[in-house]
């Protein structure tokens, strides 16, 4: 049976207007042909006939990629599914690190990297060493920071680290801007907590959407994305439901969690387009 597959290409910037209908479909969905058209105008400083981005759109249809609603287009999210799927099995096959270690990191064309974790709190100290490490060798990059999750998860279980970390960033004048997408007490006192410090943060309601356990955040021209698996989401979900104040938290019940064996990607992606994009949306929640 053969297999048809369509993928974008890791640029900085897609050179064709099928790659560029995907690309900005990734992040603003969904759109109808004429708002394609102008965002890629906009996006890419590129003015392509309108024909021919039909023409790509009905291609990425035709090859499943897309699908359409109404008059608007998204990705089809069976042909995300399946992706996965395939790129989860190859990278067992090809890249799978038999070293005893907390993750494996696949690098693609310098610009995407790929990591695996066995636990929670592991993914954590590799994402900061990764903030760090880019804030320290890419000094031009835009200084802003933004971060989205439905839980601020890591404050609780790594406060002294997290303080310094936000301490630094700051000092070094670097503007960080955080939504956190839950409404219950510890999702609050997360809140006020980077508030406290001098984050721009605040509660509103999760996107639609925005995937139950995604973190999402951008920090210069580099975006960092994970999406927790089912079970270890519902456990976190959990138990930021059913503790009122932080005093009240059972700390062992959430050294479980974040330890709990299981597998957990992280994606890095050094992309100027799509970090400005993501970094736009969210400090507009900021202004009034």
């Amino acid at each position: 049976m053969p297999i048809s597959i369509t993928l974008p290409l890791l640029e900085e910037k897609p050179t064709n207007v099928k790659d560029m209908v995907f690309t900005i479909l990734t992040t603003n969905f969904p759109l109808s042909l004429m708002e394609l058209l102008n965002t890629i105008k906009k996006s890419y400083h590129f003015s392509p006939s309108f024909q021919s981005v039909r023409k790509a759109v009905l291609g990425l249809i035709k090859s499943n990629v897309l699908i359409k609603e109404g008059k608007k287009f998204s990705i089809n999210k069976n042909w995300i599914l399946n992706v996965s799927k395939f790129g989860s099995m190859l990278e067992r096959q090809y890249f799978t690190d038999k070293k005893d270690k907390s993750f494996s990191k696949i690098d693609v064309e310098n610009k995407v990297a790929v990591y695996t974790f066995s636990r929670l709190i592991d993914l954590d100290a590799v994402w900061n060493t990764i903030i760090k490490d880019n804030f320290s060798k890419n000094r031009d990059e835009p200084k802003y920071i933004t971060f989205e999750a439905s839980h601020f998860w890591f404050v609780i279980a790594t406060l002294a680290q997290e303080t310094e970390l936000m301490q630094n960033i700051l000092k070094n004048g670097i503007k960080p801007y955080y939504l956190c997408y839950g409404d219950t007490s510890l999702d609050k006192w997360t809140v006020k907590y980077y508030n406290d410090l001098g984050v721009n943060c605040k509660n509103m309601k999760k996107p639609r959407d925005f995937l139950e356990g995604h973190n999402l955040g951008v920090y210069g021209d580099l975006v960092i994305q994970t999406t927790h698996p089912a079970k270890l989401t519902e456990k976190m979900n959990n138990f930021f439901k059913k503790y009122k104040s932080i005093e009240k938290t059972n700390l062992s019940e959430f050294l479980e969690i974040i330890t709990l064996e299981t597998e957990i990607k992280l994606t890095v992606i050094k992309d100027t387009i799509l970090s400005r994009s993501i970094r736009e949306r969210v400090i507009k929640q900021f202004k009034i």
